[in-house]
């Protein structure tokens, strides 16, 4: 769960609600600057369905004891969240070999610094145990990749480019993932002050949040190359500009979540709390900046 505090309340967007939402972006993806993504269907999955582990998890609204409030997403107990992504990358995996070793790498990215992207997130974690347990999956997941890659690959393209293209995809699924998550948590009805660009990941970790301008992970204009970092803002509410601007047209998406109040909960009180109250939606634009407009 992603959990905001804003205004005496508290928003709660769920894991596979924002994976819904990057499974847009990915969908949108591609222009005259920024080509579109190969294979379209297995990358547009693995970006809608890279959290798909964690739905169990939010449907039972996971608890901090010590805040008495539902647990932040970056919150969770290592354990917890090899388990859940490697139920996520199973089920993913079934469905699509492609997909599941994209959702693979972001999975154990998450415990590499999403392999070096820069303003990445942390490792989960904080003792030696968790760092072991964490060698472990990356070791692991890397090997179950060689026979996924060996069935995801077609011999009538050159292996290079199939590899290629799988690096510069899941750099694309770390944009589109962060990018999400600041339409998550950013406030819709501000302006932000227009100050310098800062990396966006590391303030993830906040359950407060105001509206800043980001500079998202720079990806490749196309498998191989030039590599480019976009700037997401927001210049009046409701509306994002992102320069360069790397989708078709302008992107409307809406991010659903559920507002209770910002108190003291019990885990039972705020799980019945969550599970009877509707959710509502916050609406976004996605649009060129002001220089690139025509």
């Amino acid at each position: 769960m992603i959990v905001t505090r804003r205004g005496g309340a508290l928003r709660l967007v769920q894991q596979v609600e924002h994976g819904r939402v990057a499974g847009e972006l990915a969908a949108a993806w591609g222009n005259g600057t920024f080509s579109a993504p190969t294979p379209l269907g297995p990358v547009r999955t693995a970006a809608a369905r890279h959290d798909d582990g964690w739905r169990a998890w939010d449907a039972r609204v996971l608890f901090d004891e010590a805040e008495r409030r539902p647990l932040h997403f970056t919150d969770i107990d290592a354990g917890e969240h090899i388990r859940l992504y490697r139920q996520g990358v199973e089920r993913v995996s079934l469905a699509d070999v492609y997909a599941g070793v994209l959702v693979g790498m972001h999975w154990t990215g998450l415990y590499r610094g999403r392999w070096s992207a820069p303003g990445a997130a942390a490792r989960v974690g904080r003792s030696e145990e968790d760092r072991r347990l964490q060698d472990e999956v990356v070791a692991e997941e890397e090997r179950r990749w060689i026979d996924a890659k060996q069935r995801a690959w077609t011999e009538n393209r050159p292996r290079a480019l199939f590899e290629t293209e799988l690096w510069h995809n899941y750099e694309l699924l770390q944009l589109w993932d962060l990018l999400s998550l600041y339409l998550a948590v950013t406030p819709a009805d501000e302006e932000g002050p227009g100050s310098a660009p800062v990396p966006w990941g590391p303030q993830l970790r906040r359950v407060e949040h105001a509206v800043e301008d980001v500079l998202l992970p720079a990806v490749g204009t196309r498998p191989g190359g030039p590599r480019i970092a976009v700037t997401a803002a927001v210049r009046s509410p409701g509306e994002v500009t992102l320069s360069p601007f790397p989708f078709r047209a302008p992107v409307e998406v809406q991010v659903e979540h559920t507002v209770v109040p910002d108190r003291p909960w019990s885990s039972a009180e705020v799980a019945e709390r969550v599970r009877t109250t509707p959710t509502d939606a916050v609406a976004w634009r996605l649009v060129p900046s002001p220089q690139e407009a025509p």
